[in-house]
Order: structure tokens, then sequence, then C-alpha cells
């Protein structure tokens, strides 16, 4: 009987040894891949930058532009352009906070370009009142553009008949802006302006080739007082290098001539622009629209006055200053893209018109142009601009200009 019993005990465990086999292989295939898991872990590396992007990823985050272009204290270099054609510029600046232990910060800088503009100006801003929602700010300006060009008034002036001018200006002038809501933005201003039209030593200069009919304030250049009033809603995100969010601000210039009255008008100037963003703002459609218009149609706007489109931040197909009169429409549309840290690809494309009166602006008279570039910066701002325009009937155009478009 126990021969049989041990016979029975062995028979069981024999067939009770392939199921509890099978029943702990899943755990131990469980335990294998967990342990295969672990042992991958601890091999893996993070992937490795490419030598431009930690080089930009070191400007980026270590912020290179603004501490060497922009401190808050002592002298820097101030480089960039005073106005579109006047080439590359630079000159010392100077910037103090707290002036004299108070509240007020003091700032100046005199620059020059290759093309012999030149700029010199001081500013005494206190930005710190009422917690930082107001900002008073008192300036003074000089300027001197030695080559200006001029084609004449309206879509009409012929490129073949350009003339050009010199124009120097003396600015003293003081602002007050509101922050009502970290969104909403009040301000207004008072200028006094001396402006300096003369002509040139060849035979381009304005006063041969057109006159005073033609350059409207040719004859003469009074002194102006200029007071502008302003509202802006403001919710763009970076501020800087916008990605989502929009801009619209309305302007009212009132600009009174000092003499005899005979230049006096007002403008009112509607800006908008707005950004869609795609893709978690790696993509970004971007749109923008201004228009400038003088309502009375019986006002004398002084040419150098008029508000203008060609150039390197409107029409960019088109050279600057292409297009003059008392009113202008701005339509502007871009994709952009981020190619790496700091640096954006852009298609863009420029549509804009001119004339005489609000009423003579249309559509169906449209100057276009498109064409692609590049900008490279931070999100707190952009600080070179490279693009390629074309499209237009003024040729192609190559734009290397510091600072954003809009």
């Amino acid at each position: 009987m126990a021969t049989v019993i041990r016979l029975l005990f062995l028979i069981a465990i024999g067939l009770a040894w392939p199921w509890s086999a099978l029943a702990q292989e899943p755990e131990t295939r469980a335990e294998e891949l967990r342990r295969q898991r672990e042992e991958k872990a601890q091999e893996l590396t993070p992937p490795k930058p490419s030598g431009l992007e930690r080089a930009l990823l070191r400007l980026e985050n270590g912020r290179l532009f603004e501490r060497l272009l922009a401190p808050p204290e002592g002298f820097f270099p101030k480089l960039g352009n005073i106005t579109p054609g006047s080439g590359f510029a630079g000159g010392p600046g100077y910037r103090h906070q707290a002036l004299f232990g108070g509240p007020a910060d003091f700032s100046a800088f005199a620059t020059i370009s290759t093309m012999r503009y030149w700029m010199v100006e001081a500013r005494v801003q206190l930005p710190r009142l009422a917690k930082e929602r107001v900002v008073v700010d008192v300036y003074g300006q000089r300027t001197d553009y030695p080559q200006e060009p001029y084609y004449g008034l309206g879509l009409g002036s012929a490129r073949e008949y350009s003339a050009v001018y010199a124009l120097a200006n003396t600015v003293i002038g003081g602002a007050v802006k509101v922050k009502a809501r970290p969104w909403l933005l009040f301000g207004g201003s008072t200028e006094f302006s001396e402006p300096k039209v003369r002509g040139t030593d060849d035979e381009l200069s304005i006063e041969r080739r057109f006159t005073p009919a033609e350059a409207p304030g040719l004859g003469g250049q009074p002194r102006f007082l200029r007071h502008t009033a302003t509202a802006e809603l403001n919710y763009r995100n970076p501020q800087g290098n916008p990605r989502r969010g929009g801009r619209y601000a309305v302007a009212f210039q009132k600009f009174a001539d000092q003499e005899d009255g005979r230049y006096s008008f007002d403008r009112v100037e509607v800006d908008l622009q707005q950004y869609v963003p795609l893709l978690r703002d790696r993509r970004v459609l971007a749109f923008h629209a201004l228009a400038s218009l003088v309502p009375d149609d019986t006002a004398q706007v002084p040419f150098y006055l008029q508000r203008t489109l060609g150039g390197p931040d409107d029409l960019r197909g088109f050279r600057r200053f292409r297009f003059r009169d008392e009113n202008i429409l701005l339509l502007q549309a871009e994709y952009r893209w981020e190619i790496f840290t700091a640096m954006d690809g852009a298609i863009f494309y420029d549509a804009g018109t001119v004339a005489s009166s609000p009423s003579g602006l249309s559509l169906d008279n449209l100057e276009t142009d498109y064409g692609i570039g590049f900008r490279f910066g931070t999100k707190n701002g952009v600080f070179l601009r490279v693009e390629g325009a074309f499209g237009s009937r003024d040729g192609k155009h190559f734009i290397m200009r510091f600072g954003h478009v809009f």
C-alpha cells in the first residue's frame, strides 16, 4: 500500500510540474522584459544639438543681444538703421537709471551711417509712476538726412523722373502714456519741430525737377506744433516677437503751421495686427493693415510730412518712398515658421496704394509684391531681417534690416 501511495505521489508531481512551469513563465518573461528596459534606459543618452543649435541656444538663453546692445546701465553701442536707405549706422550710447537718485531715467546717443545720415537724441523718462502704470517722456532730437528720394505724388509717379533732397529737422517733445489695463494703453504727446528742406548740388536736385505745386511745401518750410492722441489694445504674446494675439491702435494727429497756417492739417491712422498660431506656436500666420487718412480734402500736406509706401518695412518690392500722397493703405500677410532656436523663416505678401483723398483709396489699384526671408532674434525681439522681394514693377530687391517688420 505504501508503495502504491508513493507511486501516485510521484505521478501527481510529474503531472503538476509542466503546469506549474507554464503558470510561472509569463511572470518570468515580464521580469526579463522589465530588466531589459531598465538596462536600455541606463544606456540611452539625450540627443545632442548641433554646433549651430548650441550657439543659437546660448544667444537666446544668455540674452547676448540685449546685454550688448541694450544694457540697463552705462555705455553701449548704438547700432542699426536711422531711416530706410540710410545704410548701416553706429555710434555711442549711454543709459543711466534713477537719475540723481530719483524716479527718472536718462538716455542719449549719437549715431552716423555709412551714407552720412546722422542723428543725436537725449531723453529723460519717468517709467515707474503710479505703480508703473504711467510713463512720462521728455526728449530732444536732431537729424540730418542728406539724400532722400522724391518721385512725385500718387501711383502715377515715374521712377525715371526721380529727384533728391536733403532734410534736416529739430524736434523737442513730451509724451504721457497711461496703462489702464495690462493690454490697454492711452497716450498723448506734443512736439515742436522745425523741418528744413534743401536741394543738392547735382542735376537730381528736387528744385530742378519739381515745382512747389508738384512738391507741396517746397517753397517754404514752416515750424510745426504737433499734438497726438492714441489708444491701443495690445495682447500680443510675446510682445517683442509675437506668436499669437493682436494689436489694434488708433491715433489722431493735429499738425499746426506756426507761421500762416497754410500747411495745417489733421491725420487719422488705424494700425491693426493679428497673429494666428499653428502647431504649438512653431508656425504663425501674421496679418497687418494700416490706413493713414487726411479727412479734409482741401488741406495741403507738405511732401516731407506725407506718408509713403516702398522700402523694407511696407512695400518691400519697391524702392524706399516710391509712392507718397496724403492718404495711404497698406495690407501685409506673412507665414512664419521656426527653423532653429533664434532663427525663423517667412514667406510674405505686401499690397498697398496711395491717393490724394480717402475716397480715392481703392482695392482695384493696389501695388503688390511677394518674397521670402529669414529673421534672427529671440522672443524679446528680432535683431536682424534678411529678405528677398519679387513680383513688383520695380524689380527684385534684397533687404537687410535691423528690427522686425511688424
